[in-house]
């Protein structure tokens, strides 16, 4: 009888579906945020990392809903941890360049006209 009862993945009731989608959305925000806190440490190759992977999340997301509000919000919120990425890629090619050029100093610091780590994400 225990086998009756089991139900396949495939005929799982939405709630049960919409709590996966939620936790991967949350999943995402706390990578998102993670990834703040790290760049703010100056630990630019980590939040590289955790922004792209908010952003595979966010992508999968967008992938799976129908609706185009949801889809709008996922993909914008994706594309801005993308360019998150870039604009880090971009700091610490400055840092390594810096680094070189005048080894003997500390690390240098960046341009102040680079967005600032409170970028919408």
């Amino acid at each position: 009888m225990p086998e009756a009862q089991a139900v396949p993945k495939q005929q799982q009731p939405q709630g049960a579906q919409l709590s996966k989608l939620k936790k991967i959305e949350l999943y995402a925000t706390h990578l998102v945020t993670e990834a703040v806190a790290k760049e703010k440490a100056g630990r630019f190759g980590d939040a590289i990392v955790d922004y792209l992977q908010a952003a595979d999340l966010l992508l999968l997301l967008a992938k799976g809903t129908q609706e185009y509000t949801p889809w709008k919000a996922y993909s914008d919120r994706a594309i801005a941890c993308q360019q998150r990425v870039r604009i880090l890629i971009a700091k610490r090619k400055l840092s390594e360049e810096a680094a070189e050029a005048n080894p003997s100093a500390p690390a240098a610091r960046l341009p102040s006209s680079l967005p600032a780590a409170q970028d919408k994400v």
